[in-house]
């Protein structure tokens, strides 16, 4: 579904000048089977290299290209994807199979965003997943920029990993998402709230199926799937990118 919503964000968020041929054309691959979890991989659960399941993916899109004769820049829509030790190696493989496409880092383009938009900003709430969060990849971007990040207390760290993973009602199992995961995700963002988080970032790409709004107890909340989406836009037709995105969180955030 983080696929699938990257997919609607990029339509959402570009000005096709009143017709289906002026949207951009879209490689939309899913190779669940082939791409191992990364949480269970950095916590050394499980020895399969998630890069390598989506190198397979790089390949068919690199065909794709070729049969097209496009140059292709890619998004993943994972936050656990882009800890370090699988995306650089990621990066690496697509090196040594002389594949030239260009990847976005979604964590870095949504650190970029809240610089640059939300200069007044210190505190940043974070929600992740475990493996994210023992990672630390948003706290190696953000906090060199001067932000501290506050997440949950680590006691309620697996509360919050088996949200989205739990096979009966997390996140990742059940579509609509449940009312019990909602509910979850709606006290997380208070604690963080109360810990005195500005803003918070969802930082695992489903979390905002559970949490759609813009803002929940008076805190606006930061889809990195919406940023990857505008900075893929940004990237390869920089004149079909709706404005004013940054203007109006700016303008929301300063209470104008």
């Amino acid at each position: 579904m983080a696929g699938v919503e990257l997919h609607k964000k990029i339509i959402e968020n570009t000005n096709p000048g009143g017709t289906d041929q002026g949207h951009l054309d879209i490689c939309h691959l899913s190779f669940s089977q082939h791409i191992p979890d990364r949480t269970k991989f950095l916590l050394g659960e499980i020895n399969q290299h998630p890069a390598e399941g989506m190198l397979a993916v790089a390949k068919t899109i690199a065909k794709i290209a070729s049969a097209t004769g496009k140059q292709v820049v890619m998004g993943i829509p994972c936050n656990t994807f882009h800890a370090p030790k699988i995306f650089d190696y990621f990066l690496e493989l697509l090196k040594q199979n002389n594949l030239e496409i260009e990847v976005l880092n979604m964590l870095k383009e949504t650190g970029e965003f809240i610089k640059l938009s939300l200069p007044n900003i210190k505190k940043i709430g974070l929600m992740s997943t475990t493996g994210t969060r023992q990672a630390k990849v948003y706290n190696q971007l953000l906090e060199p920029l001067g932000f501290e990040i506050i997440e949950i207390p680590d006691q309620l760290q697996n509360e919050l990993h088996d949200s989205i993973y739990n096979t009966d009602w997390g996140i990742k199992a059940v579509s609509p998402v449940s009312q019990k995961a909602r509910n979850n995700f709606l006290n997380f963002a208070k604690i963080l709230k109360d810990q005195g988080a500005e803003i918070i970032i969802l930082g695992c790409t489903e979390i905002p199926l559970a949490l759609p709004e813009k803002e929940i107890e008076h805190i606006k909340l930061i889809d990195p799937v919406t940023i990857l989406a505008r900075a893929l836009i940004n990237k390869v037709a920089k004149e079909k990118l709706r404005p004013n995105y940054e203007k109006n969180i700016a303008a929301r955030l300063s209470g104008c």
